[in-house]
């Protein structure tokens, strides 16, 4: 259901050319990235930039079809429109970039990306972000969904993510308006995509993953590896006893937070 109120308080003052300026806002829907797709397929109006924001999203979907504990009020669930042509590639790096700068620039966190689309603060994730790409007639339109944590104590999330996930408050003691905190985030996004340098090299600079050794399972093996570097096409290049990989997808991946 959209909610019945002002929206223009979500883009009054916004500093923002064109991402963010379309907003919808939501009281509760299954998810974000759904309800645009569905949209799109029915209506091929949509702006550039244009932004929806669910208060609670009943089914949230992360990467490889994990779930996304969004059925709550306690973060920014919020979904982001780009049409083709794009104008960077490596678009899964593009919220987490935004993310880690406004943390670390903002709220002084030393956030970090953990590839390719958590964003962690130590080795906690208060980030994750999920890409889905379609094709309208002749162009293709890809949805950013990213959820943000932001208001959660440690009771709020279940026991066995405990020590994996944190929020903006408990990093911070801070319960920062939403609405403030979505403008400041899709200004970052904005200037990010908008501007001159590579993401790649962006993400380079704002990792702490490249010339750490890790721990993964990799096809249900548990397996250490040497991060070498960042390939063009955003792969993880490893060394491993030795000899290189390439590592493309996290699908058949689950990388250790310690590193």
């Amino acid at each position: 259901m959209q909610v019945n109120i002002l929206q223009n308080n979500w883009t009054e003052n916004l500093k923002t050319k064109i991402y963010g300026r379309n907003l919808k806002l939501f009281e509760s829907i299954e998810s974000t990235n759904k309800k645009m797709l569905e949209d799109l397929n029915s209506n091929n109006n949509l702006e550039e930039g244009t932004v929806y924001i669910a208060l609670k999203q009943t089914s949230g979907k992360g990467s490889y079809g994990n779930s996304w504990d969004s059925d709550n009020d306690l973060g920014l669930w919020l979904s982001v429109l780009l049409y083709s042509p794009f104008k960077k590639d490596v678009l899964t790096f593009l919220p987490c970039i935004a993310l880690t700068k406004l943390l670390k620039e903002k709220y002084n966190i030393s956030a970090h990306i953990k590839w390719p689309n958590d964003v962690l603060i130590g080795h906690k994730k208060i980030s994750g972000t999920l890409i889905q790409i379609t094709t309208l007639n002749d162009k293709k339109a890809c949805i950013i969904g990213t959820g943000i944590n932001l208001y959660h104590n440690e009771n709020d999330f279940d026991l066995e993510i405990r020590n994996k996930a944190t929020s903006l408050f408990l990093e911070t003691g801070i319960k920062v308006e939403l609405k403030e905190f979505f403008k400041e985030f899709i200004c970052y996004f904005e200037e990010i995509y908008l501007g001159e340098k590579n993401l790649i090299e962006l993400f380079k600079e704002n990792s702490e993953i490249i010339g750490k050794k890790i721990k993964a399972k990799k096809d249900g093996k548990e397996i250490e590896a040497f991060v070498k570097d960042i390939t063009e096409e955003g792969y993880l290049k490893v060394e491993i006893n030795d000899n290189e990989d390439i590592w493309i997808s996290r699908a058949s991946l689950d990388i250790d937070t310690f590193y």
